[in-house]
């Protein structure tokens, strides 16, 4: 690994090649590549930008903002990956994309250099022009995103947005990446399926690329093979994958083969927006306590969009969980559909997570699916939808009580198939598990669900049942907008407020407009 530094004539410099305990503390640069990048076999020795060959003049122009911002933080090297690798050398490459995400995240310091965003284009939207970044969209800044301890964001002229930290949750909204990834969790706590689709939408110059970028997020090292193809590297990556997690234990290996979605930031998300006391009309009511215990029960709520189905489903988990907390012989697993998500829109992620989360309740694997894995090639092939449906109903028969909740049918993109796979399970007629699904009342999914779900078995969310939910959301918010703090000791004008917005909400929950993004 070379660094580059600043000389004592104001020059930039570079190390010879370091080794281990030969690297002191640097910076490392995150940017996209503009067709005026620096090589190695460029660089050369200049004192400012005013020396620099024009057509080279934004390759340097990153560089010596690296270097001057590194130099603020008391660093005196900094790594940028233009012109400290020479790609002119196939071993010396290979070693570095090897290296490349444990150089990142070793590093003291790391500046993402949006050259696409200059600070006056913050005045306005500046949150649009933010999520409009070129670098949210390529795949070798997925592992500078997620590798660093420290990741600051800066515009083209130098200006400071914000960090990691601070803006994680744009961040989420425009990458689909957990907050928790964002905010230091480990990237093996989270699915295989999960981590390859957080490079969905991005893109490489190489189309092996695609495999490659991830080596780093998935722990594992690859020889490259340029002109292998998009599809080879992609399997041999999932292979050694798979091969990396052969010292785990048969429940873990299980679950990384079945390369679940986590539903679980869907649930965070929603339980964080609810008003506490909310949806205790449904979960006193006396159809949820009797779907809880009678055998084989399916419960169907209902709703137009925005009447808080999503919020009411996290109200509804969190009570299940507890309710099965103290008990090992009963078990809560459930899905988000979610039209902002690829890996939460198919039928069959959706049994694969929720055969994943039972299993992780279980006493032991049933002879099924260690028979499917093995028939799998101990997990190098893919389980058909079909084999998981057969196997599912030996999981959930380990459980007296399966509590299965279902969210949004209606943000599934195939809606035949998921309407088919609910029915095949309302057929296996299993006396101990209970279902319980939310949507939009849209045709194609009452005509399905009227086959086994009674009338009597429905929930329709109208204005009538969640007005005084709304109504308590409403007065909480009320009391804690700022800029309503002026009208607090009004009760008259306060009750008018009050009563205006329920008027207007029309069994929705609305609340606009919302706070500005602030970049600091």
């Amino acid at each position: 690994m070379r660094l580059l530094y600043t000389a004592r004539d104001g020059r930039l410099s570079w190390t010879d090649d370091l080794f281990a305990d030969q690297i002191p503390p640097y910076a490392i640069l995150s940017h996209t590549w503009n067709g005026q990048e620096v090589a190695y076999k460029d660089l050369q020795s200049h004192k400012d930008i005013g020396e620099v060959d024009a057509k080279l003049k934004g390759g340097y122009r990153k560089l010596f903002f690296c270097a001057e911002q590194a130099k603020r933080d008391g660093l005196n090297h900094f790594w940028v990956d233009t012109c400290c690798i020479d790609k002119s050398n196939s071993s010396e490459l290979q070693e570095a994309i090897n290296s490349m995400f444990r150089w990142y995240q070793n590093a003291k310091k790391c500046y993402v250099y949006l050259s696409d965003v200059h600070s006056s284009t913050l005045d306005g939207d500046g949150e649009l022009a933010f999520a409009q970044s070129r670098w949210f969209t390529r795949g070798w800044t997925l592992q500078e995103l997620l590798a660093p301890q420290s990741v600051e964001f800066f515009s083209s002229d130098g200006a400071r947005l914000g960090d990691r930290e601070s803006l994680k949750h744009i961040i989420h909204e425009i990458t689909r990446i957990p907050v928790e990834a964002l905010s230091g969790s480990k990237l093996s706590e989270f699915s295989v399926d999960d981590r390859f689709s957080w490079t969905v939408n991005r893109l490489t110059t190489r189309e092996e690329d695609r495999a490659y970028c991830l080596l780093g997020i998935f722990g594992v090292y690859l020889p490259l093979i340029y002109g292998e193809g998009e599809e080879n590297a992609l399997d041999r990556l999932r292979k050694e994958v798979m091969r990396n997690n052969e010292g785990l234990s048969q429940e873990e290996r299980v679950c990384s083969w079945l390369s679940a979605p986590d539903p679980s930031t869907n649930y965070h998300k929603a339980h964080k927006q609810r008003q506490v006391e909310t949806g205790l009309w449904l979960l006193d009511g006396s159809k949820f306590t009797e779907w809880k215990e009678r055998a084989a029960s399916r419960l169907w709520l209902y709703g137009i969009p925005g009447c808080g189905k999503t919020i009411l489903s996290s109200t509804i988990i969190e009570h299940l969980l507890q309710h099965c907390h103290e008990n090992a012989s009963m078990v809560t697993a459930y899905f988000y559909f979610d039209f902002n998500d690829r890996s939460k829109q198919d039928p069959e992620l959706m049994l694969r997570s929720l055969l994943c989360q039972l299993l992780q309740c279980s006493s032991k694997i049933p002879k099924g699916v260690d028979a499917l894995f093995s028939s799998c090639e101990n997990g190098q092939q893919r389980p058909s939808l079909q084999a998981l449906l057969e196997v599912t109903p030996q999981v959930m028969q380990q459980f007296t009580h399966a509590y299965i909740v279902l969210d949004a049918l209606d943000e599934c993109t195939q809606r035949q198939e998921l309407m088919d796979v609910l029915e095949t399970v309302a057929g296996w007629q299993l006396n101990n598990v209970h279902l319980l699904m939310t949507s939009r009342k849209e045709r194609d999914i009452e005509s399905s669900l009227e086959s086994y779900v009674k009338e009597e078995d429905t929930i329709c969310l109208q204005r009538d049942v969640v007005d005084k939910d709304i109504q308590r959301y409403v007065q909480q918010r009320l009391s804690d907008d700022k800029t309503l703090a002026k009208w607090n000791k009004d009760a008259a004008m306060m009750q008018e407020i009050e009563a205006a917005m329920m008027h207007g909400a029309h069994g929705m929950y609305v609340w606009s407009p919302s706070p500005p993004l602030s970049f600091s």
